[in-house]
């Protein structure tokens, strides 16, 4: 046979070498990495293997992959050919007919070593040019800088010859701009950069890598849209982009990458609708495109996609419905279409998915039920529906999914009862069913789910007891039914459970004593129900209970003892129960972080040895009834943060020893009988944010030293005996230097200095309060005139300088202060008259209250009718002219006025029609002024109204007949007019329910002694029965735990200060000072934006079916919310505070906070709060109802769903509870 020509290469395929490459895939390096030989060789090959005359020719290549001085040869050494580490070994020249072959052979093999040598070295140059890019890595790529180490043996590159194939450099830490030099290699199969923190974008030069099957770049900081020339790398198998900045669409020209297998682009800014080009990658199996901005509806071409196992989309904006082909995706594994906007049905197409192990749908706006169908899902190991609007009741097929471990279906609005057939899920290991709507009893079959570890059926409508047969959960480690309506003795075997580790059982209706807890119980919560009796002594046989929350039940006798065997316990609450004896000196040596103790009848002295805990860093001991001092003591408590004593019967002086207390950041001792001068060394604590001393009996002066507290953003002295003036350097803390951006967005901006007896002028130096937002300095002595700084505080909503002794202009400000809402300058001395620019100083004044001057002039014409006045109060006065009741012509919006008290002035002139307009009044207040003529029937129309004075004028003729039948009105009085004879009702029929009837009004009215002793009369019964009813009152309030069948008040927005015993800002708003009666407390209602709405706790509790979780919209960590409809068809959103009032402590100041902070901010975006409702110990707030969620919703999606295999759930009292 002739000589033939052999040429063999061992380098391996493109499609070998990338198991290989990965270090991090394998942890091994590439086969070919080191010294390797390549060899090409040729002979002839004869019948005879003896047949030596046929000479045999070989040529044998030895590369040695090390750069720089030749390599030696396994033999003799070979002749060089080249440089660079190159040789080749020859044998003798053939003679005779082998010469011209044996020649063609050497070309041949000269031909094809020239490139490959050229292109070895190229890349051998491009790694130590990609070296340089990346020399900041020298700390963590080593041998990168070693000389003796070749670069193909460098960490991370692997090598075929002097080929580069394959780059790691995961997790190595970078933080540069991607390295363009990584193009060069355009030999690389896989290249694998993630977490480098790479940024900037990637270049168009991509296109470079033609034999690119792996890339990833994930967990960088690369961004902008994507290089078009990425999707020409048609090798491409494995792409993975997560975790970057990418924006922009996803090109329809991925449909290029037909070999595709893997596509991960999460947590990055796409946007637009997903390609349909998509679901022409049929060998794809797996596509993560979760947390993007995607939109649209899901491609129908996705049906394509039959080899597909994992399909991640969650938290994106995807819409439309789930598609019908779906069920052409046999082989899928995993679905999660969590947190988007997907709406209709879930289709039974779903249920076709045979190999489904996860199914996840939450937080989703999808409607109907549960299909009967989804029993069919046997592989089944997880099922989110969170959140999806579901309604109608659970299949009983849901039993037959025998090998499902997580089951979460909370906050959704199923009907009836969970189904028995749970009992049947022998694999479940968490079942989540919070605010779900379920009601009837907890199924009992539950206890066959032996595997169970988690169990909350919180905020539900459940009603009877707790199922005996739950005593077999012996695996359950988290149980949570809080919010429902249990009721009956907490069970004795829950000791038994020797795995669980957290108990809530908070608001239901549980009744008697408190059993024995179990031995490895970490937290245990029964606040809210009506639990009785004396708290065990063997509370802690177990040494791990660290949470033990007990407040808000019937509970009582003395912790003389309880507590003492509780050597982990780090939070004790026991407020609002019936406890007494003395605060034991054994919690000092327990590890506590918080201990709560207020609305007890705990008595004594707070014991001295408490003030040497280690640990604590909050204490609550309000509304008992300690006596004796503060001691010097008090300054061992180094940790301490927050210490509130309110309302005790404490006495003597503020120790000194409380400025060592450097980490205290509240100090509430309001309504206490503290005296003498607060201490100069209170203001070495510095770290300060509230400081409540109100309601006590200091005395002496503000010292300068306030300065100190740079961090302050609540003071409240007021009720003390404070005198002096008001120092300047007041201020420091409230400037804006003195906090932190984020101390400021959550910055409250309180000075109350009120009912003190400061003298001398408003400092000038009130205009460094620059973030200041409300001020009250009312009831105190001081003088000069209202300073023109005050103009200068921008976020300043509230100013009240009423009862002092203050002159000049009621403005003495031109321009605007776009923040001011309630002003109150009533009782001062001021003089001149009402600017009628006014409307313009203040365009967003809600609530003026300018009562009890020597203001002159007239009322400026539109002010009656600005669009955000709803109380006004100029009373006694000596304005004149006439009342301006007529607005512009063009005025179309409701005039939003709601109290007008003009009594006591010098009007003149008469009533109009066009009081009429005035449809949101609800207190109208005219007396003593000199009003004529005949009173309009339109003033019949105003039927809001319940509060009438037009007495001491001289208004003629008949009462109009309609005010017989407003219903609504409970006080008129028309006496003392001119020509009292004929001012009668005899042309009205008195309708039987109205004013008229109800008052026994006699057909004639005048002003006649008869009608004084009667009304005197009529008020000392009155008063008896108030101070009767206040009696009753009192006495309810300690033991009385259900709401209240009285009426209250829904005050829209933004009001000021709770139900206290003071003439408050909540005193001038309700007309308090002439109205004989008390109205609901109120707060702020300058930043009220409509009318009050009327409405009775009972209202509340029917619209929300008794606070049916079937109601429920969201919970969180301070209430939950309910949707309600009130009387008159209206629909509101009703959050009830958790906790109740008796949470709320310094004066309710905490519940004023969370209404004056959403109650002033005002924006279109924003759900307007409506109102409050105080009932007893219960706070309401009412909101606008929202139809389609909340911003939460859309922009922090649930990430609950995002892993359920792994989800480990703890319940704690803090924060939201999504589960």
């Amino acid at each position: 046979m002739a000589p033939m020509l052999s040429i063999a290469s061992r380098s391996p395929s493109p499609a070998l070498i990338a198991p290989h490459a990965s270090a991090r895939a394998t942890g091994l390096r590439a086969p070919f990495a080191g010294n390797r030989i390549v060899g090409w060789g040729w002979g002839d090959q004869t019948k005879s293997g003896t047949d030596r005359n046929r000479a045999s020719i070989c040529v044998v290549l030895f590369l040695r992959v090390r750069s720089g001085e030749p390599t030696q040869a396994p033999r003799d050494p070979p002749a060089a050919v080249g440089g660079g580490g190159c040789y080749v070994r020859l044998p003798a020249p053939p003679r005779d007919r082998d010469a011209v072959l044996y020649h063609v052979c050497l070309f041949t093999l000269l031909l094809c070593f020239i490139p490959i040598t050229a292109l070895a070295e190229s890349d051998i140059k491009n790694l130590f040019a990609l070296r340089k890019a990346i020399a900041v890595g020298k700390g963590f790529l080593h041998n990168w800088f070693e000389l003796e180490t070749p670069p193909c043996n460098w960490s991370g590159i692997s090598c075929v010859g002097l080929t580069v194939v394959a780059i790691d450099l995961s997790s190595t830490p970078l933080y540069v701009d991607f390295p363009s030099q990584i193009i060069a290699f355009q030999s690389l199969v896989r290249l694998n950069v993630s977490g480098c923190g790479f940024s900037g974008e990637l270049p168009e030069a991509m296109v470079n890598l033609q034999h690119l099957q792996h890339l990833d770049l994930s967990d960088n900081q690369l961004g902008g849209p994507l290089p078009a020339s990425l999707f020409d790398l048609k090798m491409l198998k494995v792409m993975v982009l997560d975790n970057n900045m990418f924006s922009g669409q996803l090109s329809p020209a991925i449909a290029h990458l037909q070999q595709l297998t893997v596509l991960s682009i999460s947590t990055n800014s796409f946007s637009g609708g997903l390609p349909p080009e998509l679901g022409s990658l049929k060998n794809l199996e797996y596509l993560d495109i979760h947390t993007n901005a995607f939109s649209g509806s899901i491609p129908a071409s996705f049906s394509n996609l039959s080899r597909l196992l994992y399909l991640d989309a969650n938290n994106n904006n995807l819409t439309g419905s789930i598609f019908p082909g779906i069920r052409a995706l046999v082989n899928l594994v995993k679905l999660d279409l969590s947190s988007n906007g997907l709406v209709g049905a879930i289709p039974k197409e779903l249920c076709q998915l045979k190999n489904l192990q996860s199914l996840i749908l939450s937080d989703n706006e999808l409607t109907g039920s549960i299909p009967e169908e989804i029993g069919n899902l046997k592989q089944l190991e997880v099922l989110n529906l969170l959140k999806c609007n579901l309604m109608d009741t659970v299949p009983l097929s849901i039993g037959n999914l025998e090998i499902l471990e997580g089951l979460y279906i909370s906050f959704n609005s199923f009907s009836g009862e969970l189904p028995a057939s749970v009992g049947e899920l022998r694999n479940l290991r968490q079942l989540m069913a919070k605010s779900a709507g379920f009601t009837g009893s907890i199924p009992k079959e539950l206890g066959n789910c032996k595997k169970l570890t988690t169990l909350v059926l919180s905020g539900n409508n459940f009603t009877g007891t707790i199922p005996e047969e739950l005593a077999d959960l012996v695996a359950v480690v988290l149980f949570d039914v809080e919010g429902n309506r249990l009721s009956g003795h907490i069970p004795d075997w829950i000791q038994n459970w020797s795995n669980v580790s957290s108990i809530s059982l908070a608001q239901n209706m549980f009744d008697g004593p408190l059993p024995g807890l179990p031995l490895h119980l970490v937290s245990f919560s029964a606040e809210s129900n009506q639990l009785s009796g004396s708290i065990p002594a063997k509370i802690c046989q177990g040494t791990f209970l660290q949470i033990l929350r007990l407040n808000d039940n019937n509970l009582t006798g003395s912790i003389d003892e309880t507590f003492k065997g509780c050597k982990n316990l780090t939070e004790l609450s026991l407020l609002d129960n019936h406890l007494h004896g003395e605060i034991p000196e054994y919690l000092a040596l327990l590890p506590l972080v918080s201990l709560d103790l207020s609305h007890n009848n705990f008595t004594g002295m707070i014991p001295d040895r408490l003030w040497e805990s280690s640990t604590i860093l909050d204490i609550s001991l309000s509304d008992n009834q300690l006596t004796g001092m503060i001691t010097e003591s008090i300054g061992k408590l180094l940790s301490l943060q927050s210490l509130s004593i309110d309302r005790n019967y404490l006495q003597g002086p503020l120790p000194r020893s409380i400025g060592a207390l450097r980490n205290l950041t509240a100090l509430s001792l309001s309504g206490n009988m503290l005296s003498e001068d607060i201490p100069i060394q209170l203001f070495n604590c510095r770290n300060l944010v509230t400081l409540d001393l109100s309601c006590n009996n200091l005395t002496g002066h503000i010292p300068k030293a306030i300065s100190h507290l740079t961090k302050l953003n609540t003071l409240v002295l007021s009720r003390n005996r404070l005198s002096g003036a008001i120092p300047s350097e007041l201020c420091v803390a409230f400037s804006r230097e003195s906090h932190s951006e984020l101390e400021y967005v959550q910055h409250i901006g309180l000075i109350d200095l009120s009912r003190n007896r400061l003298t001398g002028h408003i400092p000038r130096a009130i205009n460094n309060c620059s973030i200041l937002v409300e001020l009250h300095l009312q009831d105190n002595l001081l003088s000069g005139t209202i300073p023109v700084e005050l103009a200068e505080l921008r976020n300043i909503t509230t100013i009240d300088l009423s009862s002092n002794a203050l002159v000049g202009p009621v403005l003495p400000w031109p321009v605007p202060l776009a923040s001011l809402q309630g002003l109150l300058l009533s009782n001062n001395r001021l003089s001149g008259s009402i600017p009628s620019g006014i409307g313009n100083i203040l365009p967003q004044i809600t609530m003026l209250d300018l009562s009890g001057n020597a203001l002159t002039g007239t009322l400026p014409l539109d002010l009656l009718c600005k669009e955000s006045l709803n109380h006004l109060d100029v009373s006694d006065n000596n304005i004149s002219g006439q009342i301006p009741f007529s607005c512009h012509e063009d005025k179309e919006s409701p005039i939003p006025l709601i109290f007008f008290n003009a009594s006591s002035n010098h009007f003149s002139g008469s009533l109009d029609e066009s009081i009429s307009n005035f449809t949101k009044l609800t207190y109208l207040d005219l007396h003593n002024n000199s009003l004529t003529g005949r009173l309009p029937s339109a003033i019949a129309r105003v039927t809001s109204l319940y509060y009438l004075d037009l007495s001491s004028n001289d208004f003629s003729g008949t009462i109009p007949c309609g005010i017989c039948g407003m219903f609504g009105l409970t006080f008129a009085n028309f006496s003392g007019n001119r020509d009292g004879g004929t001012f009668t009702l005899a042309d009205c029929a008195a309708e039987e329910g109205g004013v008229c009837a109800a008052n026994r009004v006699d057909r004639k009215m005048p002003d006649h002694p008869f009608h004084v002793l009667e009304a005197t009369i009529c008020c000392i019964a009155t008063a008896i029965v108030i101070v009767l009813v206040v009696i009753l009152v009192v006495y309810l309030r300690r033991r009385r735990k259900m709401l209240r069948r009285r009426q209250f008040v829904l005050v829209p927005a933004g009001d000021n200060a709770m139900a206290d015993h003071e003439t408050t800002l909540s005193d001038n708003l309700l007309g308090r000072r002439r109205m004989k009666k008390r109205e609901p407390p109120s707060i702020n209602l300058a930043t009220f934006e409509h009318a009050p709405v009327r409405v009775t706790v009972d209202e509340i509790m029917r619209a929300t079916g008794n606070f049916d979780g079937m109601h429920v919209v969201g919970d969180g960590g301070f209430g939950t919310v309910y949707r309600a409809e009130l009387p008159g068809g209206r629909r509101v959103a009703v959050k009830r505070l958790h906790g109740v009032g008796r949470r709320f402590q310094g004066g309710e100041r905490e519940f004023r906070a969370e209404m004056e902070t959403v109650g002033k901010v005002r924006h279109p975006n924003l759900v307007p709060l409506l109102g409050y409702c105080a009932a007893g110990d219960e706070r309401f707030l009412v909101y606008e109802y929202m139809e389609h969620g909340s911003l939460e919703n859309h922009l922090f999606k649930l990430a609950l769903a995002a892993q359920p295999n792994n989800l480990v759930v703890f319940h704690a009292k803090q924060g939201d509870n999504n589960v």
